[in-house]
C-alpha cells in the first residue's frame, strides 16, 4: 500500500486546484491511508510553512470540507526545494530507503524527458507508483520514446498515464447504459446507429493559460487524448472482465480499429479555426490574437473538430465526430449518439417523426433519450426522456487518486492506448502545418464553424 505522495512541481497550479483538493475529498470521506504523508517539491526557494500556507489558500478556494480536514491535510504536508531535472535532488527527495510511494509529476510536458532521466537512478521499486500527467509527449514519435525510457529504465513501479476523464463518473456512465440496460445493448452497432457526435464546446476563453493552451492548441489540449478516450469508451467492446487488463485491453482495440485519416479528405473531414474578437453574453471578448501571451505566429486553433472512420463489423459506416472550442456562443459537453431514421413507408405516413438521439452530459448529470409519441390527428410529436442524477459526489482527481493508492490501474491509459492515439492525430497536425487545412475564424459567442468545403 502506497505509504507516501512526493508531488514533483508541487508550486504550480495543479498541485493547489486539483491534486490537493482532491486528497481533501478523499480525507472527508476517510478514503486515505492511514499516516499518509505528502511531500512536495520544486524549484522555489520555500518552507514547509510556505507550502501549507500556499496549499490552505487553494483548499479554501477550490474545496468544500470541513476545517478541520483542511487543518488535517495541510499537516501532512512537509516540503524540500529541488531542481526536478537534478538526479542528486530528485534523489535526495525521495530518500534511498523510502516507504512505498507514488511519485506525482505535475510538471510541465517540456520537462518529462529529463524528470524521468533523474528518476531512473532514484531507485523506484515494485511497490512505488509513477503518474505522469497529459499530454503523453507532443506526437506518436515522442510517445514512443517516452515509453521506451519507461519500459526499460524504470521497470519496476506501476505506471499511470494520467487522463482525468477517464475517471469522470457523468463520462463513464456510457459503459452502465450500454452494458447494464437490454434496451441499448443489441442497437449499439452500424444497423441502428448513423453517427456519433462528442463535443466539449466552451464559452470560456483563454482564462489566463496562453503559456499552455498557445503551443497546444484545442486539438492537442482535448481531442488527442480526452475526448479520444471519450469515444473510446462509446466504440469498445464489452471487457470479458471487469478488471484492469480487460478495461484497458478493449479501449487499445477500440482506437486501433480507427483509420488513420488521409491527406485527400482532409478538408472535408477535419476543422481548425481561431476566435476573434466578439461578445459572449454581456461580455467583450477580445480577440484570441490579442490575448497576454499569445503568439499570432503560431496559428493555434481555438476549436478544432475530427471525423474519423471505423475499420471493424460493429462500427463500419459510422462516423465518429470529436471536436472541442473556446469563447462559442453555447457550451455544449456530451455524448450523441444519433440513430438511424425509419423507413420511408412509415416517416411517410407519420409526419414528424425524427430519429431518436441519446444524449449522456459530460459536465451536467443527465441522460436524455428524445422519442416519438403520437400527437393529435394521426400525426407525430417529439418529446425528450431526461433523468438528472445528483452530481457526482467526488471530483475526477479524487477517483484518480484513490485509484493509485490503491494501485489500480484501470481508469488510466496503457502505453500504446497513448500511441494510438498519436497515430490518429498525427497525420492531422501535419496536413494542418503544411497549409492543407485553411484556419478559418469565429467570431467569440458565435457558433462553432464547419468544415471547408
Amino acid at each position: 500500500m502506497i505509504q507516501r505522495m512526493v508531488l514533483f512541481g508541487a508550486s504550480g497550479d495543479l498541485t493547489s486546484r486539483l491534486l490537493l483538493p482532491a486528497v481533501a475529498q478523499l480525507a472527508e470521506e476517510g478514503a486515505l491511508p492511514p499516516g499518509l504523508a505528502i511531500v512536495g517539491a520544486s524549484n522555489v526557494d520555500w518552507t514547509t510553512d510556505d507550502f501549507r500556507e500556499h496549499i490552505e489558500a487553494g483548499l479554501r478556494e477550490h474545496s468544500h470540507v470541513s476545517a478541520s480536514t483542511r487543518e488535517r491535510v495541510v499537516q501532512m504536508l512537509t516540503f524540500q526545494p529541488a531542481d526536478v531535472t537534478s538526479a542528486a535532488d530528485v534523489s535526495r527527495v525521495l530518500g534511498s530507503e523510502h516507504p512505498h510511494t507514488l511519485v506525482y509529476l505535475a510538471l510541465p510536458p517540456v520537462l518529462l524527458d529529463s524528470v524521468l532521466s533523474a528518476l531512473a537512478t532514484a531507485g523506484l521499486g515494485a511497490g512505488d507508483a509513477l503518474a505522469v500527467e497529459k499530454p503523453f509527449g507532443t506526437d506518436l514519435a515522442s510517445a514512443r520514446g517516452l515509453n521506451e525510457t519507461l519500459r526499460i529504465r524504470l521497470p519496476a513501479p506501476t505506471i499511470f498515464r494520467v487522463d482525468h476523464f477517464l475517471s469522470n463518473e457523468l463520462v463513464r456512465r456510457v459503459n452502465s447504459l450500454r452494458f447494464l440496460n437490454r434496451v441499448f445493448a443489441p442497437v449499439w452497432n452500424a444497423e441502428h446507429i448513423e453517427r456519433v457526435d462528442i463535443s466539449w464546446l466552451e464559452d470560456l476563453t483563454l482564462e489566463g493559460r496562453a503559456s499552455y493552451y498557445d503551443r497546444a492548441g484545442a486539438m492537442k489540449d482535448m481531442l488527442q487524448n480526452h475526448l479520444m478516450e471519450v469515444m473510446a469508451l462509446v466504440m469498445m467492446e464489452q471487457p470479458a472482465r471487469l478488471d484492469a487488463q480487460s478495461f484497458r485491453a478493449v479501449r487499445v482495440e477500440a482506437l486501433r480499429a480507427v483509420a488513420t485519416p488521409v491527406a485527400e479528405t482532409m478538408r472535408s473531414t477535419t476543422v481548425r479555426a481561431r476566435y476573434t474578437a466578439g461578445t459572449i453574453g454581456s461580455r467583450e471578448v477580445p480577440s484570441y490574437v490579442d490575448e497576454p501571451g499569445v503568439d499570432p505566429a503560431r496559428e493555434t486553433e481555438t476549436y478544432a473538430a475530427l471525423t474519423l472512420d471505423v475499420h471493424n463489423p460493429r462500427w463500419s459506416g459510422v462516423p465518429f465526430t470529436i471536436r472541442s472550442g473556446k469563447a462559442l456562443r453555447q457550451p455544449s459537453a456530451e455524448i450523441a449518439v444519433h440513430f438511424r431514421p425509419l423507413p420511408r413507408y412509415l416517416t411517410d405516413q407519420w409526419p414528424g417523426v425524427e430519429p431518436n438521439v441519446l444524449r449522456v452530459g459530460l459536465t451536467e448529470p443527465y441522460v436524455r433519450l428524445s422519442t416519438t409519441l403520437n400527437g393529435p390527428d394521426l400525426t407525430a410529436e417529439q418529446r425528450q426522456l431526461e433523468t438528472v442524477s445528483p452530481p457526482p459526489p467526488l471530483t475526477a482527481y479524487a477517483h484518480l487518486i484513490r485509484e493509485m493508492l490503491d494501485n489500480d490501474p484501470m481508469l488510466f491509459i496503457r502505453g500504446d492506448e497513448a500511441e494510438e492515439s498519436w497515430r490518429i492525430v498525427d497525420p492531422v497536425m501535419q496536413a494542418w502545418s503544411a497549409g492543407a487545412v485553411p484556419l478559418q475564424d469565429y467570431p467569440a459567442g458565435g457558433d462553432a464553424p464547419e468544415p471547408v468545403s
